[in-house]
């Protein structure tokens, strides 16, 4: 598989990482020689030094044979001119990040084709659709979907008084209480880890989950966690996403103030919104969150360009009683620290939410859907079985997968379960594997015969079909 990839800052760099991790051949063009060295030494992959939408940039690259060409750059107009120029020089597939357009109420990608791009992202509404996700469920710290959406990966804080608090993995499966639901993966010092059955969960944790969505509320309360939705929804910043969180909250929560320093601006967004009340305040200045009754909000999210706004306001509300925060911080290495600090309750980075997007389409013949957990070695696959494979008609049980695998639920036909130890797979399924990178090849011949190239994953995965403001 070869990607070209026009744009190597924060998402291209994100995404190439990955990619590279898959073993993929990896070209990269950007108009920063800084970028491209960074790319260099971190990944060794091949580079190209001019812009996207250069004819003779777009040659030397060999854009002609690319799988998939991704135009990532910060500019929408580039992304869209160099589409169209990697379809004629014969690229088989192309994916633009285009912030200014919207695909109605609710999308943030859309796969039909414009001006010759195969699928368009646009990074703002990206960011909505999981900040929408996390005021919806203020309980849950990452919200992921899979499976035509019908199957939840959700991360929740273990905390003292939880029914998991020093519970095994095992004891946890065995509770009939919470069925059809399945632990797999647990952050423990801020390290993920593919529990097997004895491990003993602790508070502090933070645990992922497999489950339905209309589990998630027992979920919940197992946890010993509220299931109150959020009423009043602060948000400071009205640029391009407090904007597309507004026009998602205000359909979803009864109250939805959003604050912006600039007077102009909010006069703009006045207009294009329909039930959220624009308030001309400085989302720092306490005199101003406290007048206008920040202690009776439920949630409080600020999407601001500035990482110390962001998390000097987060930090007001939760000092006049603000439960739930939410702050937008550029550098994704700051996100750990801020939440183990409590200074947020979630942090989150548009950027990586953009790339962790991409690489969800970036797929082959069997994988529809990749997914990589930032920092480590595990990812997850969301794949089909193929007729002859071995592991049709087989016990998971008699499989003896090593530890660090898991396979987290399966869809068969619109049927979904979590599976068990006697439950067997049949051609046509659609699974959830959770794994360690080591395990590929193992997992590979069972779901599929052995790989051509021995790896397994993205890498084997031939023609490419489909982690910012």
């Amino acid at each position: 598989m070869r990607v070209v990839i026009a744009g190597a800052g924060e998402v291209g760099y994100h995404v190439a990482g990955a990619l590279y991790r898959e073993g993929v051949e990896i070209a990269a063009i950007d108009n920063d020689a800084g970028v491209l060295e960074r790319l260099r030494q971190d990944f060794n992959i091949t580079t190209f030094l001019g812009t996207a939408t250069d004819t003779e940039t777009l040659a030397h690259a060999e854009v002609g044979r690319a799988d998939l060409f991704l135009a990532i750059t910060n500019y929408d107009e580039t992304n869209i001119i160099a589409r169209l120029m990697a379809a004629e020089a014969g690229a088989a597939k192309r994916i633009a990040r285009v912030k200014s357009i919207v695909f109605g109420e609710g999308s943030s990608v859309s796969d039909r084709t414009y001006l010759g791009i195969d699928l368009i992202i646009n990074p703002y509404e990206v960011a909505a659709e999981h900040l929408a996700n996390l005021v919806t469920h203020p309980q849950v710290t990452d919200f992921n979907q899979f499976l035509d959406d019908r199957v939840l990966l959700v991360r929740f804080p273990i905390r003292e008084d939880s029914r998991l608090a020093g519970a095994t993995v095992l004891e946890f499966g065995q509770d009939s209480r919470i069925p059809n639901t399945l632990i797999a993966l647990i952050q423990q010092n801020g390290q993920p880890i593919i529990p097997h059955a004895e491990h003993r969960i602790h508070a502090g944790d933070r645990v992922y989950f497999f489950c339905e969505p209309d589990r998630l509320n027992a979920l919940s309360r197992y946890l010993r966690l509220s299931t109150a939705a959020c009423r009043r929804v602060f948000i400071n910043g009205g640029g391009n996403i407090g904007l597309a969180v507004a026009r998602r909250l205000e359909n979803r929560t009864p109250h939805v103030r959003l604050m912006e320093i600039s007077e102009e601006k909010c006069q703009t967004l006045s207009q294009l919104l329909n039930r959220t009340l624009v308030l001309n305040v400085d989302g720092t200045d306490s005199l101003s969150l406290k007048a206008e009754g920040i202690e009776h909000a439920d949630s409080f999210i600020s999407v601001t360009n500035l990482d110390q706004v962001n998390i000097v306001s987060c930090l007001l509300a939760r000092e006049y009683g603000t439960p739930h925060t939410i702050a937008l911080v550029k550098q994704p290495e700051y996100i750990p620290i801020l939440e183990s600090r409590k200074a947020v309750s979630v942090g989150f980075s548009p950027r990586l939410l953009t790339a962790r997007k991409l690489l969800r389409f970036v797929r082959g013949e069997t994988v529809q859907s990749f997914f990589a957990f930032p920092n480590s070695d595990i990812e997850l696959l969301e794949m089909e079985v193929t007729a002859g494979a071995r592991c049709e008609e087989r016990p998971l049980v008699s499989m003896k997968l090593p530890v660090g695998v898991l396979i987290g639920a399966v869809m068969r036909g619109r049927e979904i379960f979590i599976p068990r130890g006697q439950d067997v797979l049949r051609a046509g399924d659609r699974v959830l594997l959770i794994q360690q990178r080591r395990h590929r090849k193992v997992t590979h011949e069972l779901f599929f015969g052995a790989s051509p190239h021995g790896t397994g994953g993205v890498a084997a995965a031939s023609p490419a079909r489909e982690a910012s403001q």
